[in-house]
């Protein structure tokens, strides 16, 4: 309204100059006073001066006419004031639609900041979940692997000591049956060369020697009673007796070799499954180790992901909180734009009134009096 004040202000002054310039013969002021009193009677004067604006605007014009102002002067002033009112009120249009959209535009821009820190507390949210539900799994699947070891060591044991236990029951085994054979060669060397090629019989020296080596292997072994007939047997006897230890001495040369060949067996099974459990113990330590990186990785990501749930949580605060205070400012520049455009309204409104009332009276002050 500041061009209102100024434009009264004008007016005023105005009163003044013309005052100053204006004849101020008795005829002339008559004339003003008479329509003066005409004007202030007429109804839209009396509408106008209910307004505080209207009110002023007359008391101004009422005091320029009064001062010597003419109608067409205060016309001028009247009409330069209201397009002045209209070219203040456009320009006030313009500043309101680029502050509008640019409080719109922050608006529209927090809003969406706002929806998409929702969206990502959202989606951090349920990666955080994922994580921990993944985390659990890997510790889990690493504590299994612990078990795993643990149940594979305890199978390596188990097979190293029942290798061992075999080994030293092959090697007794195989100690004592060589043993055997041997025994077995000599009796039947003695018996031949002493008893069968010398057509006689065994010195008691002799049989107390071979008796001796019969004590190795065992002395009530079936072998010492063959050997023990020996002695009183014909050379037949003994021939058959020799037969038999000759077939005895393979039987257990075939035991000693099918014995030999399965231990060979048991030690390269032995040697496959310790081979097997080692590549198994391998593979879980391998497996292992990449559940810890899984692991490293999924405790630094759940930590990132909840970092960027509280980021924007706070981001959503923050946006809203912007929006808030922009709307805030949008509906106060709302407004007094408003208030500013209806006080210009009103006041055009009613300058347009004073400049028609104005000509109004002029026209009928210049008609000539009815006779």
């Amino acid at each position: 309204m500041r061009t209102i004040g100024f434009f009264l202000a004008g007016l005023l002054a105005l009163s003044a100059t013309v005052s100053a310039i204006t004849p101020s013969g008795s005829d002339f002021q008559q004339l003003q006073g008479n329509f003066l009193v005409q004007l202030q009677a007429t109804p839209a004067f009396k509408a106008l001066s209910s307004s505080e604006f209207g009110s002023h605007l007359l008391e101004t014009i009422t005091t320029l006419l009064q001062t010597g102002g003419t109608f067409d002067e205060v016309i001028k002033l009247l009409e330069e004031l209201k397009n002045n009112l209209e070219t203040e009120q456009l320009a006030d249009n313009s500043d309101f639609t680029t502050a509008k959209a640019s409080i719109e535009g922050d608006i529209k821009l927090n809003r969406e900041k706002a929806a998409k820190a929702v969206q990502e507390y959202g989606d951090a949210t349920i990666q955080v979940k994922n994580l921990i539900v993944a985390i659990n799994d890997l510790r889990g699947k690493l504590r299994n692997h612990k078990k795993q070891l643990k149940s594979i060591l305890d199978q390596r044991k188990s097979l190293e000591a029942s290798n061992a236990e075999e080994q030293r029951e092959f090697a007794k085994r195989n100690g004592e049956q060589r043993q055997v054979i041997e025994v077995l060669g000599t009796l039947i060397t003695d018996l031949t060369n002493k008893v069968l090629n010398a057509q006689g019989s065994l010195s008691l020296v002799e049989q107390k020697q071979l008796f001796d080596q019969i004590d190795k292997i065992g002395g009530h072994s079936p072998i010492s009673v063959l050997v023990d007939l020996t002695s009183t047997f014909d050379q037949n006897t003994v021939r058959l007796i020799i037969g038999k230890l000759e077939r005895l001495r393979e039987a257990i040369k075939a035991t000693l070799a099918a014995d030999e060949a399965n231990h060979e067996k048991s030690v390269a099974t032995f040697k496959a499954m310790i081979e097997k459990l080692q590549e198994l113990e391998d593979d879980i330590r391998n497996d292992e180790e990449k559940s810890k990186v899984q692991l490293k990785s999924s405790e630094n990501a759940k930590i990132s992901e909840t970092e960027r749930k509280a980021t924007n949580e706070l981001l959503e605060k923050q946006s809203n909180t912007a929006r808030e205070a922009s709307e805030a400012q949008l509906e106060v520049a709302t407004d007094n734009y408003e208030s500013r455009t209806a006080d210009r309204s009103r006041s055009i409104a009613i300058i347009t009134q004073v400049i028609q009332l104005l000509k109004a009276s002029e026209q009928e002050q210049q008609q000539p009096p009815a006779i």
